[in-house]
């Protein structure tokens, strides 16, 4: 299924926080995404951190249809082609360089890159990108970075992302240039390990309301 980027950020607008999934384990990851979706996430970042990532990915895909699935740690074009080929709605980067936003703008996977300041911002939007990751997000200064980089950029939106917990997510939402904040705190390793479904609804649950909180 294929899914515009205008659909994908009216999603995470709608919903403000998603789910960044860790794991090489293509049964829990499947069970992970359709308990987040469940219980009010239906978006999710699997990274591409582990050896096994890009076939948990694609199986995701494959087994959640009804889940808005992306693809987060893209480094090279290499990796931006195989997510688009294995179905993914959208791609993330931690940072950017001029090849891989030229792959990314060439390909048409809706993507987002990462930021860190004005001089990769502009990079970012040279190539046609409004929408961006701030990451490391509690080191290159969270909201206040934010708050800086929307008098230059007044209509760009940002996913703050790296040290962002569920206490700061209400504060970090009240950002007007925030559309939403990321986060592997939603699905931590020790409960995917445990394959406590019940714990992740319930971080699922809590991440919904302080999302809601800030509407």
């Amino acid at each position: 299924m294929t899914t515009s980027k205008n659909a994908i950020v009216a999603q995470l607008a709608e919903v403000r926080v998603l789910p960044i999934l860790v794991t090489d384990d293509v049964d829990q990851a499947i069970q992970c995404v359709t308990t987040l979706a469940e219980n009010g996430l239906p978006a999710i970042e699997i990274t591409l951190r582990t050896p096994n990532a890009m076939t948990v990915l694609r199986e995701v895909v494959k087994a959640c249809p009804q889940v808005t699935v992306g693809a987060g740690t893209i480094l090279t074009p290499a990796q931006l082609d195989a997510v688009r080929n294995s179905g993914a709605a959208f791609g993330i980067s931690p940072g950017i360089t001029p090849a891989l936003a030229k792959a990314a703008m060439e390909s048409g996977l809706p993507y987002f890159p990462g930021v860190g300041g004005a001089s990769e911002l502009m990079l970012a939007l040279e190539h046609g990108f409004d929408v961006v990751k701030l990451f490391p997000s509690d080191v290159v200064g969270s909201i206040k970075m934010a708050k800086a980089l929307g008098g230059p950029f007044p209509d760009v939106k940002f996913c703050l992302t790296g040290g962002v917990t569920l206490e700061s997510t209400p504060t970090l939402l009240q950002q007007p240039n925030v559309l939403c904040v990321g986060g592997s705190w939603m699905c931590p390793a020790a409960l995917i390990g445990a394959k406590d479904w019940d714990g992740i609804a319930k971080l699922a649950q809590v991440a919904q309301k302080a999302a809601a909180a800030v509407r």
